[in-house]
């Protein structure tokens, strides 16, 4: 309906100042006689002003003249604000053995002496998710600066868990303030294809919407902004930081505008959270760190195109898992 009432505006003022044109070119030049005498030459006339005058309007209107088009400092400004450090994961397939300190997905390599393959309450071997290596990585967390190793195993159908009744989600997450006097260990997923998890930094992680972070103030300051300079959040601000790293093989029930959000980035330690369902209630002492997405090159399915959120508090050396899906 917007569009619609526009369009007529569009066109009245294109009549109306037509109009205008015609008899103020046609008087100053004493054209009145000559196009009277001809209806060809004075239909022609008409046309003539009236497509100078529609150029002139859709020129007037055009993003690059319009007072109203979002300034680059604006958007500059917008990332700097919002924007966090973060370490994004890219996976590919493990051509071979992994040997030496390597994040991947669907194996643990490392362990302290001693260390077994962690249980459920039933006795079932938990699956080895993750194996992260911490130091050196750029824009990581506070709360993790002083980890150097992170290995996750969780059960199958740790998703499907309520985080009320069980905190961690099944999952067994061991931590290692260094990495002298660790031990090469070799427990790899039945389920998952193991995935080398390479590294690469991210200035600027944006929040997908206000419950993935950012105050409630610069958020009422985005929404004027987008009222005003009739800009997208999404594809002006937010996705382009992740324009070359994102996910394309999410499924195609996921390929509307709001499907390609979902997925956007790939796993990632910092940054903000991607939540698909809003987000949980977390004690203040439990910030977020990291999470893990759906990866269809390790087979990691958590619900639709889901995520394992993972919150760190440091002094307790405690954890807490939540996870959601579209």
């Amino acid at each position: 309906m917007k569009k619609l009432r526009s369009l007529l505006y569009d066109v009245f003022v294109v009549i109306g100042i037509s109009l205008l044109v015609s008899k103020l070119v046609s008087r100053v030049f004493g054209l009145k006689e000559v196009l009277m005498a001809d209806t060809r030459l004075l239909i022609g006339y008409e046309l003539a002003i009236v497509l100078v005058v529609s150029l002139g309007v859709c020129w007037a209107k055009s993003p690059a003249r319009s007072s109203k088009a979002p300034q680059e400092s604006t958007i500059t400004e917008l990332r700097s604000k919002l924007g966090q450090a973060a370490v994004v994961l890219r996976s590919r397939p493990a051509s071979g053995p992994i040997e030496g300190h390597v994040s991947c997905l669907g194996r643990v390599t490392w362990q302290l002496p001693g260390e077994k393959r962690p249980v459920d309450a039933e006795g079932k071997p938990l699956d080895p998710l993750a194996t992260l290596f911490v130091p050196d990585l750029p824009g990581v967390p506070e709360a993790l600066r002083k980890v150097a190793l992170i290995t996750i195993f969780a059960p199958e159908d740790a998703w499907a868990s309520a985080p009320d009744e069980e905190p961690q989600l099944g999952c067994v997450i061991r931590t290692y303030a260094e990495l002298e006097g660790l031990v090469p260990c070799n427990y790899v997923s039945e389920s998952l294809q193991t995935c080398i998890l390479t590294p690469e930094a991210v200035e600027n992680d944006m929040p997908k919407w206000p419950d993935c972070g950012g105050s409630d103030e610069m958020w009422d300051t985005i929404r004027r902004l987008e009222k005003k300079h009739k800009l997208d959040y999404h594809e002006n601000i937010c996705n382009a930081v992740y324009e070359n790293i994102r996910k394309e093989d999410f499924p195609a029930s996921f390929s509307s505008p709001a499907g390609r959000h979902a997925v956007f980035e790939t796993h990632k330690i910092g940054g903000h959270p991607t939540y698909a369902q809003g987000s949980p209630e977390m004690p203040e002492d439990y910030p977020f760190v990291m999470q893990l997405n759906y990866d269809s090159d390790a087979g990691l399915e958590i619900g639709d195109c889901g995520s394992y959120y993972f919150y760190y508090n440091a002094e307790e050396n405690a954890w807490r898992v939540y996870s959601d899906c579209y």
